[in-house]
C-alpha cells in the first residue's frame, strides 16, 4: 500500500495560488476525466483513463500511460518513466509535479490545470439563479425569521410566561419541544411532560436539590462519609448522571468516568491503598484473590502476585491431578471411569457461578465415592456428618443389631454384656476405618483429621471445611459467556495434587483474550465496567468463607 499527500492547485479570483491536501492511499493511482479516477483531471482534453501510478516489479513507482495515449515526461514524450523527486508531468493541459519521493511507499504529488480554454470555447453552463434576476436573499432571511419564531422565541415564551404556559397545556400545544435534548431514561419517562420538576429554573442547570427531592433513599456511593465528600465535593449528579440519552439510561458506563478518580487516587486520598489504573491493559495491577488463606477460617485478600502467600487451607485433602487420571480412579464397584470438569462443577442458574459441591450431591450420586460399613451390610451407608453424628449412628446401629440379634436367639441378661461389647468392637473397628490411617481411612482420602484421645465420645477431630466461593468478589465473571473455552486453558489443574494450590487464571492469562478500553485486533475490548460495578455500599464487606458440611 502506497501513502500519497495529493495537492490541488487552483487560483482564486484575484490570482492567488490555493493549495488543497488529501491523504489517500493505493496500490494503483488512476487519472483520468473519469469520475472512477483517484486523479480526476475534468477536462475534454484528457481521456477517461489516461494514466496510472503503481510499483513496478523492482519496487520503484512508474507512471504509465494507457494503451494509444503519450505523457510528457520533463519535456519528452513517454509511455513510461520511473517517477523520481522534482519530475514534471503534462497529461494534457495539467501539470503533475513530484514534490517528494519517500522511499518506495510515500510519495507527495500536486497537479494544476496550466492550459486554460478561452472563454469563447468554453462549454455552456446553465444559466444561474443570479442571472435570472431572481435572489435568495429575501426567502432565507423569511425563513431564518420564522425558525427564530417557532424554535427560540416561542420555546423561551413558554418557559418564562407561566401564562403563555397555562394557555399551551390547555391546547396540548408542546411548545418546548424544540429545547428537548432527547429522550428521557426508561425510568424518567413519566416526567417527558414535566419539565420543570427538575428543570426548576429556566436555563439554569439541574440542581442536586431536585435531583434528592425524589431520590431521598439513595444512599452515598462511597461507604466512608469523610471519602465520599472529599472525592464528591465539587461533583453535581447530573456530572455522571445524564439524561435524555433514551434507553442508555442515567448511568454513564465509560472508562474515563473511573480513571477521572482512579487515575489519580493517590492524589484525592492519600491514605488509598488502591494503585492509580488507567487501563486493563496497561496499568492495571495484579488481581487479588480472597480465600482462606489460614487456619483462622478467615478469609484474607492476597495479590496473585505474592506467589508465596497463594496457599489454601480449606480443610479439605484434594488432587485434581488424581480425578483425571483414570488409572487412578476406581469407583466402589471396582471400575475405572473418566471425569471431566462438567461432572462436579455443575453451572449455577444465573450462569455466573456453579452449584455448591456436595459429598451425597457431587461425589456419593455420581457413583465415585461410597461411606459403606466395614463390612458392607446393605442398604445400610455411614451418614456424611460431623464425627459426632457419625459415632452416634454407629453405636445406634450396632447396639440395635446387636440387641435384635439377641433376643432373636432368646439370650438372658447375663449374656447381654457380651452382646454390648461385640456392638462396641463393631462401632470401634469401623469408626477407625474410617478416621485412622491404619484403617481404610475413608474420611482421611478428603478430610484432615486429628486425634482427639481425652474426648471419649468422639475420640477423632474432623477439621472444618470452607470452600471459596467468591474468589474476586470485587469484579463479577460469568461463567456463561466463556463456555466455549475448556476449563483448563484458563484454570491449571491437570497437575495440581494438593488442595492448597491455587488455579486462578492471572491477569496475564485474561490479557491473552482481553484488552482496555482501546480496540484491537481478534482482542476483546473490556472496559472497567465490563468487571466491575461502581461503588457498592450495600456489598458485604469481606468474611468468614461458607463453611460447608
Amino acid at each position: 500500500m502506497i501513502h500519497c499527500l495529493l495537492i490541488k492547485i487552483t487560483q482564486n479570483p484575484r490570482g492567488q495560488a490555493e493549495r488543497q491536501e488529501r491523504e489517500i492511499s493505493f496500490d494503483r493511482l488512476t487519472l483520468g476525466r473519469g469520475a472512477d479516477c483517484k486523479i480526476h483531471l475534468a477536462d475534454h482534453r484528457v481521456a477517461l483513463h489516461h494514466a496510472s501510478i503503481q510499483q513496478g516489479d523492482n519496487g520503484k513507482l512508474y507512471i504509465s500511460a494507457e494503451p494509444s495515449r503519450t505523457i510528457e515526461v520533463d519535456g519528452h514524450l513517454e509511455e513510461v518513466a520511473a517517477l523520481t523527486s522534482g519530475m514534471r508531468i503534462m497529461i494534457g493541459p495539467y501539470a503533475l509535479t513530484v514534490e517528494a519521493l519517500e522511499g518506495n511507499e510515500r510519495i507527495t504529488l500536486s497537479y494544476e490545470l496550466m492550459n486554460k480554454l478561452p472563454d469563447s470555447i468554453q462549454p455552456k453552463l446553465a444559466t444561474s439563479l443570479f442571472a435570472t434576476g431572481l435572489s435568495m436573499r429575501k426567502p432565507a432571511m423569511w425563513l431564518a425569521a420564522i425558525i427564530t419564531l417557532i424554535f427560540i422565541v416561542l420555546p423561551i415564551s413558554y418557559t418564562l410566561s407561566p401564562w403563555l404556559h397555562k394557555t399551551a397545556q390547555s391546547i396540548h400545544l408542546p411548545m418546548n419541544v424544540p429545547l428537548n435534548a432527547g429522550h428521557m431514561s426508561p425510568g424518567h419517562l413519566a416526567l417527558s411532560t414535566k419539565c420543570d420538576t427538575c428543570h426548576q429554573k429556566p436555563f439554569m442547570a439541574v440542581s442536586d436539590k431536585a435531583c434528592e427531592s425524589c431520590h431521598k433513599s439513595v444512599s452515598h456511593h462511597i461507604a466512608q462519609s469523610a471519602l465520599h465528600a472529599k472525592v464528591f465535593k465539587n461533583v453535581r449528579c447530573t456530572t455522571c448522571h445524564m439524561d435524555h440519552r433514551g434507553q442508555k439510561g442515567l448511568i454513564r458506563k465509560d472508562s474515563p468516568q473511573c480513571v477521572s478518580c482512579h487515575g489519580n487516587i493517590k492524589n484525592i486520598y492519600g491514605d488509598s491503598k488502591l494503585n492509580d489504573i488507567h487501563d486493563f491493559s496497561s496499568d492495571h495491577p495484579a488481581f487479588k484473590l480472597s480465600f482462606k488463606a489460614g487456619p483462622d477460617g478467615l478469609t484474607t485478600r492476597v495479590a496473585q502476585n505474592e506467589k508465596s502467600k497463594l496457599v489454601e487451607h480449606s480443610g479439605l485433602k484434594f488432587s485434581h491431578e488424581e480425578h483425571f487420571d483414570k488409572a487412578l480412579i476406581q469407583t466402589p464397584s471396582g471400575h475405572s471411569r473418566d471425569i471431566d470438569c462438567a461432572d462436579c462443577h455443575i453451572p449455577n442458574d444465573a450462569g455466573t457461578g456453579f452449584k455448591p459441591m456436595t459429598m451425597p450431591l457431587t461425589c456419593q450420586q455420581s457413583k465415585c465415592h461410597s461411606l459403606q460399613l466395614t463390612p458392607p451390610i446393605e442398604g445400610r451407608v455411614v451418614p456424611h456428618a460431623s464425627e459426632k453424628i457419625v459415632m452416634t449412628y454407629l453405636r445406634e446401629m450396632f447396639a440395635s443389631r446387636a440387641i435384635n440379634e439377641a433376643d432373636k436367639n432368646g439370650l438372658n441378661a447375663n449374656a447381654l454384656e457380651k452382646v454390648r461389647q461385640s456392638a462396641q468392637a463393631q462401632t470401634n473397628s469401623n469408626a477407625k476405618a474410617l478416621f485412622t490411617k491404619e484403617g481404610e481411612g475413608t474420611c482421611l482420602e478428603c478430610h484432615e483429621i486429628t486425634a482427639n484421645p481425652k474426648n471419649k465420645e468422639t475420640p477423632w477431630k474432623v477439621a472444618s471445611v470452607h470452600v471459596t466461593e467468591h474468589w474476586l468478589p470485587k469484579s463479577r465473571f460469568p461463567h456463561d459467556k466463556h463456555s466455549t473455552a475448556k476449563c483448563s486453558s484458563c484454570h491449571d489443574v491437570m497437575h495440581s495434587d494438593k488442595s492448597s494450590d491455587i488455579a486462578m487464571p492471572t491477569i496475564a492469562k485474561c490479557r491473552e483474550c482481553h484488552v482496555g478500553s482501546k480496540q484491537a485486533q481478534t482482542l476483546v475490548s473490556s472496559t472497567c465496567n465490563t468487571c466491575h460495578s461502581f461503588h457498592d455500599v450495600k456489598a458485604k464487606p469481606t468474611h468468614k468463607a461458607a463453611k460447608v458440611e
